[in-house]
């Protein structure tokens, strides 16, 4: 069968659907990836073909709005979060803060025509080439909501990805519970404003199928799935960090400890060069520790971090499955590729949450499970980090910890073990 798969346009939306794309082909099965080109990351579409995968561009630079061109990574923070705790009461309100955000997300990035009856860029490509190719299958990030509708029109069976929560899946339960309600004020469903005209336009209508696919394959572990009512079929998170030449420092074991820091690629590209943590003075508090740090820097981070201390190793970039094995700890942001590739290697975890869509509770799953530490994002203290990763280090209980993180992410099927599933459920819904 042929398979499409479309993300959003960042390479940290491609890394998780790699390994499963990867198992349909070796099934004997045509795969290819559809995402924006040349926006918010540059690289995406040349990472899709890094990855031995073909890559579909949908549209140039020249026809997406100036506000999608590629981040410098100079700016300092000013983008709101798309994150909330799926978990919390629906009377906190979080949830509708980051349904208004994703309203304005859907216009900036699937931008409406500059003038009536006129081309959509992202939908219109997508659509254009799913009747051209004629796809089975459409397996669709959540975030990428005119697959759906090119599934429809070309015929093909769809589902939704998942690489993280499912906040898409919450907003829209709660969203009709809203609108059921007769007390509330809300009487359309606030995406129907940009989603209505691009059903109307190919003669469909809104509905659970077009927010949450026919089912939803699901990589994340099993207790950080909220309680919704769908299809769901649960997928081992096989973590892919891209592909680079081994390190010969890398090669073998390090004669002390070896601690991982890592910020996450593309909170840079967001979120600018800092992300508020203090490098220089975090720097400063382990250079008497006896233990290696391996920091993933780029330039602008290493001239905020100063003359670095003998047992630093700053690198731009290593692939994580490369440099994980031989660690002891790693220190990130909470990012799932940065906490699958972890759990994948059983490595004790210090996370400081930079919230942009459930990296809290991937904070909270790591600390209830033994696995590592939470330090808080919005008040880091560097004297209390130091003493984080002095005991991470030093207590017995947390490789433990890690290794029951990983039998729980080895209880989900692996990639290879649900084609066959796939290949039916197609052969059904298509």
């Amino acid at each position: 069968m042929r398979v499409l798969f479309t993300i959003f346009p960042a390479t940290a939306h491609l890394y998780p659907v790699v390994p499963l794309a990867w198992a349909l082909q070796s099934a004997g099965h045509e795969v290819v990836v559809a995402s924006h080109a040349g926006v918010v990351d540059p690289g995406v579409i040349d990472n899709i073909a890094a990855a031995g995968l073909t890559a579909v561009p949908l549209g140039t630079p020249d026809e997406l709005p100036e506000a999608l061109g590629p981040h410098t990574g100079d700016a300092e923070p000013d983008r709101p979060s798309l994150g909330f705790d799926a978990f919390e009461p629906e009377e906190t309100g979080s949830w509708r803060t980051t349904r208004a955000i994703l309203t304005g997300m859907f216009r900036l990035h699937y931008p409406e025509p500059s003038e009536p009856g006129g081309r959509r860029p992202v939908l219109d490509n997508l659509v254009d080439f799913a009747r051209d190719w004629r796809p089975d299958l459409v397996l669709w990030d959540p975030l990428m909501f005119p697959a759906p509708v090119a599934a429809r029109v070309s015929g093909a069976a769809h589902a939704r990805l998942l690489w993280g929560m499912d906040n898409i899946g919450v907003i829209h339960e709660r969203t009709k519970r809203e609108l059921a309600d007769p007390s509330s004020d809300l009487t359309e469903h606030p995406w129907l404003g940009w989603f209505g005209p691009v059903l109307e336009r190919h003669g469909l209508e809104f509905g659970d199928e077009m927010l949450l696919g026919q089912w939803t394959l699901d990589l994340t572990q099993s207790r950080m799935q909220a309680p919704l009512d769908q299809t769901r079929i649960p997928v081992r998170r096989v973590p892919y960090t891209g592909a680079g030449r081994l390190p010969g420092w890398l090669h073998t074991r390090p004669e002390r400890p070896r601690v991982v820091l890592s910020l996450g690629v593309s909170r840079r590209k967001i979120f600018g060069r800092y992300s508020g943590f203090p490098m220089r003075e975090f720097f400063a508090s382990v250079s008497e520790l006896d233990i290696e740090v391996v920091a993933t820097l780029n330039s602008q981070q290493l001239d905020a971090a100063g003359p670095l201390p003998g047992n630093v190793r700053a690198v731009e970039y290593v692939p994580l499955n490369q440099v994980l094995p031989t660690a002891s700890a790693i220190i990130h942001h909470g990012g799932g590729g940065t906490f699958s590739s972890a759990v994948a290697h059983q490595v004790p975890q210090l996370v400081m949450p930079l919230v942009m869509w459930d990296e809290m509770v991937t904070a909270r799953y790591v600390r209830d499970m033994g696995a590592g530490l939470v330090a808080d994002p919005d008040a880091l203290d560097v004297a209390e980090m130091h003493k984080q990763l002095v005991r991470l280090l030093e207590d017995p209980s947390f490789p433990l910890g890690a290794r029951r993180l990983h039998d729980e992410m080895l209880a989900a099927p692996a990639p290879k073990e649900i084609v066959p599933l796939l290949e039916r459920l197609t052969a059904e819904r298509r």
